[in-house]
């Protein structure tokens, strides 16, 4: 895919070429790119032509897009139980999809608004590792929806970060997701955060005590590269180590440390993830 400059209508040139995957996310319309410190606003992404029209602006913001990520367990190569939870690795069908961007002010991350986006899906097989919470145990648990699914946001984004730690990986090469093994049911995030989309019915919320919460540890590549394996025989050492990473952390609501910013996970995402962690015995 490459990035075309179109300010100069007579001399347009080729700044920079960007992979296909990393189109959806940096290049889609509307987006602002930047080129050694140059911004450029993206007029159209042509995918057909895998070409990118940019022309250079100066703007106070950059761009954050917004991705749902659908996960569906195709097969179950192995699981064990620990207290109520199940854990998992196998085979599973990844469904991505960018539907907006967000606009975030230099220097003080203020949210200055929301643009939309019209991109096809990405489908994926790889294989991942994941763990089934019962909704039974999350319902003993003294918070709201809202908090809940903060709460697995939170866990998530702790697992995500230390597994990547300790199979000595870039972040990137694993991706993470929380839904139901189904496919039916995931979490997603954007304008409206905390809510939980019925795949085939896309303004249908649900409950999180409609289904069994399953978070998602994926290999970011087609038919994966082992890591599922790896992390499903390290599944104790990787919640006691997020257990630790949680109560060490000098925050008191949350940060990119441990749960995460808590303008995406919420102010209470670290308590409730800690809650619980300790549920399911850690």
């Amino acid at each position: 895919m490459v990035v075309v400059d179109t300010t100069e209508t007579a001399n347009h040139r080729v700044i920079a070429e960007v992979d296909w995957d990393s189109a959806f996310t940096t290049v889609h319309d509307d987006a602002i790119y930047m080129v050694e410190s140059q911004q450029y606003h993206v007029d159209k992404l042509d995918l057909e032509r895998k070409t990118a029209y940019v022309h250079r602006v100066e703007v106070g913001y950059y761009t954050d897009a917004m991705t749902y990520t659908n996960v569906r367990v195709i097969d179950s190569f192995d699981s064990k139980r620990f207290h109520q939870v199940i854990v998992e690795h196998g085979e599973v069908q990844v469904v991505r999809k960018v539907v907006g961007f967000k606009k975030i002010r230099f220097y003080t991350s203020e949210n200055l608004g929301y643009g939309d986006v019209s991109l096809p899906e990405k489908d994926m097989h790889t294989t991942s590792y994941w763990l089934t919470i019962p909704k039974d145990l999350l319902a003993t648990l003294p918070y709201n929806q809202a908090e809940i699914i903060d709460g697995l946001s939170g866990l998530a984004y702790s697992l995500h970060h230390l597994a990547a730690m300790r199979l000595m990986s870039d972040l990137h090469d694993l991706d993470r997701a929380i839904g139901d093994k189904s496919g039916e049911w995931f979490v997603k995030k954007g304008k409206e955060p905390r809510a939980i989309t019925n795949y085939d019915a896309a303004g249908e919320n649900s409950r999180i005590d409609a289904f069994d919460p399953t978070i998602f540890l994926f290999d970011a590549y087609p038919g994966g590269i082992g890591f599922s394996a790896l992390l499903y025989e390290q599944h104790l050492d990787l919640l006691n180590g997020v257990g630790q990473l949680l109560r060490s952390c000098p925050c008191s609501y949350g940060c990119p440390s441990c749960v995460g910013p808590t303008l995406d996970v919420g102010p209470t995402a670290k308590e409730v993830a800690l809650s619980i962690l300790g549920q399911m015995g850690n």
